[in-house]
């Protein structure tokens, strides 16, 4: 999910953006291990478990920055899947833009920072795009990744539309992607009211309490699909809200429609 800076800038000024060299990098040791007949097989394993297809990956570009904007499944596995099948089939390396407060666990935002992620923050994307990127962006954040059993499949956005600013600031194209199957790897039984509260200061970081295969915390081994839209053009003033809300509302849309499309097949028994 994308967020504002963190420190506000003075009266009057504009906070300036980050440099690339402030930004944080990921792992060259973990990209180099990528590169080998394990680090292969290691993706083909993420992949393999959940059975996970593309369809539409023509519109990934090969090479120069895009916006990618998906949906999320709960605690966020689905980014290592989706990872892992860009990394495999368009051969590029994706940057993550997290929520914030999960480098506040000690050990996770090393993890993070390692496979390519980093805090949320719209001049972060910019600098990212500005070197050409693939960079992939959840709007409904953590909304949608700590979502109940019966909100699976459906956007937690809200109004959110930092992401269409960014885009149309770059003059890059949005790649929506929707995720298919991806809301089936766990169950949810309630949504504890401390730990998360205690780790990151908000109602709004809940945990669920999940339940996977054979009852245990291990992710169902579920078949996921990943379908990549087409690009949705950002022309237009990043600075107009009717500009921003076109381009918001033609991603959500795009998205939308074929979550609509999975929830109507699931509740016909055409899906399990």
């Amino acid at each position: 999910m994308l967020h504002d800076p963190s420190s506000p800038a003075p009266a009057g000024a504009k906070p300036l953006p980050p440099t690339a060299a402030e930004l944080p990098r990921p792992s060259a040791r973990l990209r180099q291990l990528l590169e080998t007949p394990r680090g292969q097989a290691s993706l083909e394993l993420i992949t393999g478990y959940f059975s996970a297809t593309f369809e539409g990956e023509e519109h990934l570009p090969r090479t120069g920055p895009a916006l990618v904007v998906s949906n999320h499944a709960l605690f966020a596995l689905d980014s290592i899947v989706l990872g892992a099948l860009i990394v495999r089939r368009i051969g590029r390396y994706p940057r993550f833009l997290a929520d914030r407060a999960l480098w506040k666990v000690p050990g996770l935002r090393q993890v993070i920072t390692a496979i390519g992620g980093l805090p949320g923050d719209p001049r972060s994307a910019d600098v990212l795009l500005r070197q050409g990127e693939l960079v992939v962006v959840y709007p409904g954040g953590v909304d949608d990744s700590l979502k109940n059993n019966a909100q699976r499949y459906r956007l937690m956005w809200k109004k959110r539309a930092g992401f269409a600013r960014v885009a149309m600031r770059a003059q890059v194209p949005i790649i929506p992607i929707a995720g298919l199957g991806i809301d089936d790897m766990y169950s949810v039984l309630w949504r504890e009211r401390w730990l998360g509260r205690r780790l990151f200061g908000s109602e709004r970081y809940d945990l669920p309490v999940p339940v996977g295969a054979f009852g245990t915390v291990v992710p169902r081994r579920v078949e996921q699909h990943y379908l990549v839209l087409p690009p949705i053009d950002t022309h237009g003033d990043p600075s107009s809200e009717a500009d921003v809300e076109r381009v918001r509302r033609a991603t959500y849309e795009a998205i939308e429609q074929q979550l609509q499309r999975y929830r109507d097949a699931r509740t016909a028994g055409v899906i399990d």
